[in-house]
């Protein structure tokens, strides 16, 4: 299919944010369902095939830290790593990141150069072009200084869904799916069994399929064995336990599995998901690599991610996290929770007043705000609102009906509305107290807001 939509070509001395703004419109769709394009395209470049052996990580949340746990696992073992991660916070660049670092802006302008000039009439989405860019960057990664020693490992996380990402053109040695649960139900629908089955459209025959679903879809299992590829499941391969109170966790293999006797004791509890940690820790067990046990510790120890709990400052406690639908919203109040019973805890000790728990919110319109917001009402205490800066944005009002539903609250007493994500954040910052808790969440849109008016 030509294109011919009125857009200005890119010529080869544009800048990255040329090519970004090129890349958003010369689709009519910013989603269209079906590999068949992409596919073609990447055939014909030659960027499905790898040397390096490759995970790819599906689900509907915990996607990018069983990435980000992978990453620094490997890293720390000594393995030359690509990973991609999506969406962005601040900088397109994030997207690609081979042993650890983002790359040039030049080479992802000449990677864009390279899939432009050679799809010829095929039209290509944004996350269509991007992924094979971001295949082509690891193909073109050569490191150590210009040596033609290649990655060992590709981490690529699949976006929405899983059958029909167009990161699943590559065909990978793993295939995890984190979690499930709903959300992008205008493309996935709300039955989890449905769902289930998509994101496991990237199994492959004879492949390693690993679930890290806690009580998952029946519709997991019954697709591996259709089509023949090796389920390991959590609850099943492989366990794991925490004890609160020493601050650390034991990752076990079951017995007549494949990780029998393939046991971790006293891990140091991760900064990430812990559910999280033990899918990344079977994933790296049902690779053919050698990776040794002190680089599991270390990297569950030091694996971090940008918005998912990331802390700020203190004085008041400032935190950050993308969370966005009823799953990632019920672990973030677990997060919080505890937070505040330690703060009060603390201030019981020194006779200061009890903490408050502060949010600056803002949501996209195809979240379920309602059900997400009430996964979080018994512990807020104060909201802060705004839309964000977002053809997809909740308005105010979807957001204050979402709150007043979640809260049963027909006056919303504690809830303040802003014009802005960055002056409901600069807000709550100088309206708290020095023991308060502030969280930012809702969406990627709204941690990228308030580290903007941070930064700025």
């Amino acid at each position: 299919m030509s294109v011919n939509n009125g857009i200005n070509p890119v010529k080869q001395s544009q800048s990255l944010a040329d090519w970004l703004c090129y890349l958003e419109n010369i689709h009519p769709a910013n989603i269209e369902m079906g590999l068949g394009r992409v596919g073609a395209v990447g055939e014909q470049l030659k960027l499905t095939e790898f040397n390096a052996q490759v995970i790819t990580v599906a689900g509907t949340n915990g996607k990018g830290s069983t990435c980000a746990f992978l990453e620094q696992i490997l890293l720390d073992a000594g393995y030359n790593v690509g990973v991609t991660s999506s969406p962005h916070i601040q900088d397109y660049r994030e997207r690609v990141r081979v042993n650890g670092q983002m790359l040039s802006e030049q080479a992802h302008v000449d990677s864009f150069e390279f899939i432009e000039a050679g799809r010829g009439d095929t039209t290509l989405t944004y996350f269509e072009f991007t992924t094979l860019s971001a295949l082509k960057l690891f193909q073109n990664a050569e490191l150590d200084k210009g040596s033609n020693k290649k990655l060992d490992i590709v981490i690529l996380e699949i976006g929405l869904g899983g059958r029909y990402d167009a990161a699943n053109i590559v065909s990978a040695d793993v295939a995890v799916i984190t979690t499930i649960d709903i959300d992008h139900a205008d493309w996935l629908g709300t039955d989890k069994r449905i769902i289930a089955r998509e994101k496991s459209g990237i199994f492959r025959k004879d492949k390693v399929a690993l679930c890290g679903v806690l009580n998952p879809p029946l519709t997991i299992a019954e697709y591996a064995n259709e089509i023949g590829a090796n389920l390991r499941a959590v609850n099943q391969d492989y366990s794991y336990t925490a004890d609160a109170n020493q601050q650390t966790w034991s990752w076990n293999g079951a017995l007549d599995s494949a990780f029998s006797g393939q046991n971790l004791f006293d891990i140091r509890l991760p900064k990430l998901p812990l559910q999280n940690a033990a899918t990344a820790i079977a994933a790296i067990k049902s690779l053919s690599l050698s990776v040794a046990d002190s680089a599991i510790y270390s990297g569950i120890a030091n694996a971090r991610l940008p918005g998912r709990m990331q802390c700020l400052g203190m004085a008041p406690q400032q935190y950050l996290d993308v969370a966005h639908n009823p799953e990632s919203a019920r672990y973030l109040a677990s997060q919080l929770i505890q937070l505040k019973e330690k703060a009060q805890g603390e201030q019981a000790q020194h006779n200061k007043p009890v903490a408050k728990v502060i949010a600056v919110l803002g949501m996209l319109k195809d979240k379920d705000i309602a059900a997400s917001l009430n996964e979080l009402c018994s512990v807020i205490d104060t909201w802060h609102v705004a839309a964000l800066q977002s053809p997809r944005a909740a308005s105010l009002e979807q957001l204050t009906d979402g709150l007043r539903a979640a809260r049963q609250d027909e006056t919303n007493d504690q809830v303040k509305t802003h014009d802005t994500i960055a002056h409901a954040w600069q807000v709550a910052v100088e309206t708290a107290d020095c023991n308060d808790i502030i969280i930012g969440f809702g969406s990627f849109f709204t941690v990228a807001e308030i580290t903007q008016q941070i930064s700025d």
